[in-house]
């Protein structure tokens, strides 16, 4: 028997064989990466213990809309439709010797991806029909909800956009600390306070306005200073 009548006996005798559920090794992966290509969430996949390699093999999903690709390397669970090997799809993926599962305990749900440590590679992404999105990379996380977004960058800046209203609200105290400077800037600042208000600083206290500057009290004012009180004007009116 030649070489080529061997390797037809063997392929009529695979083509007859029912297939199950197979495990197998993914060998290449075809993710849906850009908007304009043609793949569709497919990897190649070599049976476990044979020379076989299905080709562009379909990944089932949970959810639709929901894309998790495994990597080259992991090992898959196989099933075939209607036990024909030409119709191959991937229906979940396996933890194995080297593949360690995340450390877990009941009652938990870990998420700890093995993804490459090319950033440009490693994202979880969210969207609502409406436009509600958290994104999550190795540099920030965003959360954006119509034209308002929070980020949180990796380097520690908090940056908050918001078109309307930023309300905060607490039943205790609220305190902002900085370890430099607290800006505030705005066409109109307003501070109320129901009962005292307390302004303290460790040195100097200077207000400053290209405009009238205007005291008022509906009871009496003190202005008090240890040391020496100076006040000056082009003109200077005590009643």
């Amino acid at each position: 028997m030649s070489i080529v009548e061997l390797i037809r006996k063997i392929a009529e005798n695979e083509a007859k064989k029912i297939y199950t559920i197979e495990l197998g090794v993914v060998t290449s992966v075809f993710p849906h990466s850009t908007p304009n290509d043609k793949d569709n969430y497919e990897c190649n996949v070599k049976i476990k213990g044979g020379e076989i390699e299905l080709q562009h093999v379909q990944i089932a999903t949970q959810v639709i809309g929901l894309a998790c690709p495994p990597r080259v390397g992991d090992l898959v669970l196989v099933s075939f439709v209607n036990g024909d090997i030409n119709l191959p799809v991937i229906i979940g993926r396996l933890y194995n010797d080297e593949d360690r599962p995340p450390v877990n305990d009941l009652e938990e749900i870990v998420f700890i991806p093995p993804y490459t440590k090319n950033a440009d590679k490693r994202r979880i992404y969210l969207e609502f029909p409406e436009g509600t999105m958290i994104k999550i990379t190795d540099e920030d996380v965003m959360v954006k909800t119509g034209e308002t977004k929070v980020i949180v960058h990796k380097d520690g800046d908090v940056v908050i956009e918001s078109k309307s209203d930023v309300v905060v609200k607490a039943k205790g105290n609220t305190k902002i600390s900085s370890g430099g400077t607290l800006s505030l800037s705005a066409s109109k600042i307003k501070v109320e306070s129901d009962k005292e208000l307390e302004v303290n600083a460790g040195a100097d206290v200077k207000i400053n306005t290209e405009a009238n500057l205007k005291l008022t009290s509906s009871a009496d004012m003190n202005v008090e200073a240890s040391g020496r009180t100076t006040i000056k004007g082009a003109t200077v009116n005590i009643n």
